[in-house]
């Protein structure tokens, strides 16, 4: 079993947490505000081209149409923006805004999808609400925009903040302030629409530093990439590891055969135009141009007895290298786990084959420290066969020539500086070229951690294909016991676990510690709560839970929890069989291959049901509607009456461990502590 304590402390999970939210919240800041390219046509100068506003915003609407399509794609929703009659006060507004949402008209960092568009309807709304609604003003009437001023945008900032209903309300509100000022300030929509107000009246240190604070406490740090975010980093991974690498192979190994010269430039010379020269080093894969090599006459070269074709290829085969890298990177992510800083100093050499055929990589570990002379401590952790073995492979093509360089795995194949040390600077250089090349936003290293435990958690039939496909497993038991073995995978499955069932598992906890329980399971989370008490208070409760996590992630199992009613829950581990199902499995049909529990008919006969105190009424009630249907008449089959008395026993056992472990774990814990 691995110790979670030895390698994360609450500091660093919190750091991690940190830096998660600060990735996001930097992403609003990018999105919101900054210096529009001179190159972008802004709607002010469209507006007054086109008065009638009967300009396209998307392949299926006109700018003024009552509804904006703006994607349409089989099997998809459509992405849609309606402007309602009723709202017509708010819709000029609306328009000026939402317009600029729209990934061909994004003039703040890269908004790359329509999907985009949704979250900034509510956005809207929000701002609606907060801004213009509450001070009873009109968004269609220019002085009444006019009217709002620097404390009406600051004190709707506070009231959010105060809505601890809609927590999120505050960043959410604080960004589209942001976005309205920008653009006002820029002059980029219609004059009668802008807001002239300086934007550090809101966005300043103190404000932001609140915001900041207030979002990493509230929002969800979990963002997973969706499942067609995920097609998309897979279909750019995969066509270079599994379609580029075996030709860029066959290019190394006919360029390292003629002992080009280690320059800066390495050319190829030749007395006449070289077919094979051409032929392996212009390369085309299902119209994508992995690798191509220019040919020069050199007319100068011939007269002093030269070589005149003169054929350039190296800034070209570093760029095929650098989409190997990005390809490796995002494999890296999904599947070992790693933050951004254990990342970046991975070394070529740190990846290697033992003598049982198996890859392993050595992982330098960063504890949160003061201390400016730690270096780290390494760890060796397994890694999937696919992914070590396109690291040998990525190891061969940079061994041609000087690509070598400082020997990180993840370094820059076309930039000539000299790496001395692997800095956040050029993981974001690597995270931009894979946002450019797939167009997906927010691409930083903790949504590649936490989509692979995400899906784990969800299970559905595609993810658990995907997950076999990745790790190299015919079973999904075996996957998890693979993943047993690295910590970092154990400690986002086990976050994953956490966020997705926080409340349901807290509340469990704290009537195990607190009321009373029954169980298999409540049994077992009682014994480790006697056992080391101080760990089920405060923070050392969640690093408790990912060890108790841990614990059956070690065994190759996955875990489950669900409240299925008042005081009932469902804490399955292990993968359900189908010749042995649950209860609430039994007779249902099409039942597929990766099962979980269907909380819509929990048994209490069930042995991964948990029952706590608040369920004690419901499961009286039970007893005596049982009795009562027993006695009341002979003319029940035998078959149901079977069926009855099953769960009669299973609520008078219920009933009966809820008397018995009554404050049982605050007695032994009142005795541990007399006994110290």
């Amino acid at each position: 079993m691995i110790d979670l304590d030895k390698y994360f402390s609450i500091e660093s999970l919190q750091k991690d947490l940190d830096e998660a939210a600060n990735e996001e919240f930097n992403h609003i800041l990018e999105t919101t505000g900054g210096k529009i390219s001179n190159s972008a046509i802004s709607l002010s100068t469209k507006i007054s081209e086109h008065p009638d506003h009967n300009f396209p915003v998307s392949d299926y609407s006109s700018y003024n149409d009552d509804m904006w399509l703006l994607e349409y794609t089989n099997g998809q929703n459509p992405v849609k923006i309606h402007f309602y009659e009723e709202d017509e006060q708010y819709n000029g507004l609306k328009r000026v805004l939402l317009y600029y949402s729209i990934p061909d008209f994004s003039v703040f960092g890269t908004i790359k999808s329509y999907n985009t568009v949704k979250p900034y309807l509510t956005l809207f709304n929000i701002l609606i609400s907060y801004v213009f609604k509450h001070n009873h003003l009109s968004a269609s009437d220019p002085s009444d925009i006019g009217c709002i001023t620097p404390t009406m945008l600051n004190e709707a900032l506070d009231r959010a903040k105060l809505n601890k209903d809609a927590p999120r309300h505050y960043h959410s509100l604080f960004r589209m302030i942001r976005l309205w000022i920008s653009l006002s300030t820029q002059e980029v929509i219609p004059e009668e629409y802008r807001i002239d107000i300086d934007l550090t009246y809101v966005d300043n240190k103190k404000r932001r530093k609140d915001v900041v604070k207030h979002f990493q406490g509230t929002v969800s740090t979990w963002i997973p990439f969706s499942e067609n975010e995920l097609a998309q980093l897979m279909d750019y991974s995969l066509f270079w590891l599994e379609n580029a690498l075996p030709k860029l192979m066959n290019v190394r190994d006919y360029l390292g055969g003629l002992n080009l010269v280690k320059n800066s430039d390495a050319p190829f010379a030749s007395w006449e135009k070289n077919e094979e020269f051409e032929n392996l080093t212009n390369i085309t894969i299902n119209e994508i141009n992995v690798m191509c090599s220019n040919r020069r006459y050199d007319k100068t070269r011939l007269e002093n007895c030269s070589k005149p074709y003169y054929y350039s290829w190296k800034n070209q085969y570093a760029i095929a290298l650098d989409h190997i890298r990005n390809s490796l990177f995002i494999l890296v992510g999904l599947l070992v786990g790693m933050r951004a800083r254990e990342m970046g100093q991975i070394m070529l050499d740190d990846i290697y084959k033992d003598n049982n055929e198996e890859y392993w990589i050595n992982i330098t570990r960063f504890k949160t420290t003061n201390d400016p002379n730690y270096q780290g401590e390494t760890e060796v952790i397994p890694i999937p066969y696919f992914i070590g073995a396109c690291v040998d492979s990525f190891r061969h093509l940079k061994s041609l020539s000087d690509f070598n360089k400082q020997g990180y795995l993840f370094q820059s194949n076309k930039s000539r500086k000299v790496l001395n040390n692997f800095t956040p600077g050029q993981i974001r250089l690597i995270t931009d070229e894979i946002k450019q090349f797939t167009g997906i936003e927010r691409i930083h290293t903790h949504r590649f951690r936490k989509t692979v435990a995400e899906m784990l958690i969800r299970r559905s039939e595609k993810n658990i294909d995907l997950i076999r496909m990745l790790f190299g497993h015919e079973s999904y038991s075996m996957t998890l016991k693979y993943i047993a073995r690295n910590p970092f995978m154990v400690n986002s499955i086990a976050e994953a676990i956490q966020v997705n069932f926080t409340e349901d598992f807290h509340e469990v906890i704290r009537n195990i510690r607190d009321e009373s329980y029954s169980g298999k399971s409540a049994e077992r989370i009682a014994s480790a709560i006697i056992k080391t008490p101080e760990k089920f208070v405060g923070k050392q409760l969640k690093l408790q839970i990912m060890n108790y996590v841990s614990h059956l992630l070690s065994s190759g199992e996955m875990w489950f929890i669900h409240r299925a009613a008042i005081g009932t829950y469902c804490i399955h581990s292990g993968e359900i069989k189908i010749d042995n199902l649950p209860p609430c499995l039994i007779g249902k049909k099409n039942l597929g291959h990766s099962l979980s529990p269907d909380i819509s008919n929990c048994q209490l006969e069930c042995e991964y049901c948990v029952v706590v105190e608040k369920a004690k009424k419901a499961i009286s009630d039970n007893i005596h509607f049982y009795h009562s249907v027993l006695g009341s008449t002979d003319s029940i089959s035998k078959k149901s009456e079977a069926m009855i008395r099953n769960k009669l026993v299973a609520n008078e056992k219920h009933l009966e461990a809820l008397n018995v472990n009554h404050h049982k774990v605050k007695k032994a814990l009142k005795m541990k502590v007399v006994q110290l």
